[in-house]
């Protein structure tokens, strides 16, 4: 059966990668279709299949297949202009927001149009985002994270600090989508801790917590690790891992999780002030989590490729 070709970039922030397609000018009918087939990561795209990769592809970010694809619509007649973002992940299923992925939203409309801010349509809210000067990292604007029981949610009237669910110890919040955040002693860095965060079996636990009974539409699952408190001269650092949902296992980076371990650990009493540096595999985030008012999220976005795939993949 014969099928269009969809034209597509390929975007990646801190390594959590992105296909994008611009939804103005091509048309996918099954959209998830589309993203279980070019997403998958045994099966899916591959730099190696296009010509002339982008210098900037040099994270080892460049895997067969992508953690989501971004379909984007852009209206100029706004000031800031604005992107209508929608998100399909790997499983089909669509997310109300994803931090490094709206990272990607802005760097890709910067290309699209040379401006520098913009305003970011998501299911989680509108979002301002930028990008700096010479469009290497962005900046987006993550909204208020809320414990809220009812917003998160998790099924219980009150909220979920620091307790026991499915053999971890858990914190529960909402970043534009539901986390739960459990914090370990040993950081990356600890080579000699045999329960440092990266000799954890990620998979083995957070697949229970992220089907757990107490989230009645799953979370996202984050082991961190607090491996400077910021209480000297700089801002603190905190180590993390993240099984996404919708993703199925652990993506190099979240942008929407880094922040909810920043606003867990300050709701612990785990860190000074309101700024953090990340540190997921895939690089550094830095995290703003105030007192009051929206929460943001920084940090490296870079192009890798551009080619065409099948819109009907079958």
């Amino acid at each position: 059966m014969s099928t269009h070709a969809v034209p597509f970039e390929k975007y990646h922030g801190t390594g959590n990668d992105f296909l994008v397609v611009d939804a103005d000018t091509q048309s996918v009918r099954d959209r998830a279709a589309f993203a279980r087939a070019h997403c998958d990561r045994e099966t899916g795209v591959t730099g190696d299949s296009f010509d002339e990769p982008d210098d900037e592809h040099d994270d080892g970010s460049g895997r067969r297949g992508a953690d989501g694809v971004l379909f984007l619509s852009i209206e100029t007649r706004f000031d800031p202009t604005r992107v209508v973002m929608t998100l399909v992940q790997p499983d089909g299923s669509t997310a109300t927001m994803c931090g490094n992925g709206a990272r990607v939203v802005a760097r890709w409309a910067h290309d699209q149009t040379g401006e520098h801010e913009f305003m970011i349509d998501t299911q989680a809210g509108t979002r301002h985002a930028s990008v700096n000067a010479d469009a290497t990292a962005a900046t987006i604007e993550m909204g208020v994270p809320t414990f809220d029981p009812r917003r998160v949610p998790v099924a219980r009237d009150d909220p979920l600090i620091d307790e026991p669910v499915e053999g971890l110890r858990v914190t529960a919040l909402n970043t534009g989508v539901p986390h739960a955040v459990s914090f370990v002693d040993g950081g990356r860095d600890d080579t000699d801790d045999p329960d440092r965060i990266d000799a954890i079996d990620l998979d083995a636990v957070a697949r229970p917590v992220r089907h757990a009974d107490i989230f009645p539409e799953g979370a996202n699952v984050n082991l961190a690790s607090v491996v400077d408190d910021g209480s000297g001269d700089g801002p603190a650092v905190i180590d993390q891992r993240t099984f996404e949902r919708g993703v199925e296992g652990e993506t190099r980076s979240c942008g929407t999780g880094a922040v909810a371990v920043v606003a867990a650990a300050r709701r612990l009493g785990l860190i000074d002030g309101e700024s953090a540096t990340s540190r997921p595999p895939g690089g550094e985030l830095e995290i703003t989590v105030p007192d009051a008012g929206h929460a943001t999220l920084t940090g490296p976005v870079a192009h890798e490729f551009t080619g065409t795939l099948p819109a009907d993949p079958r």
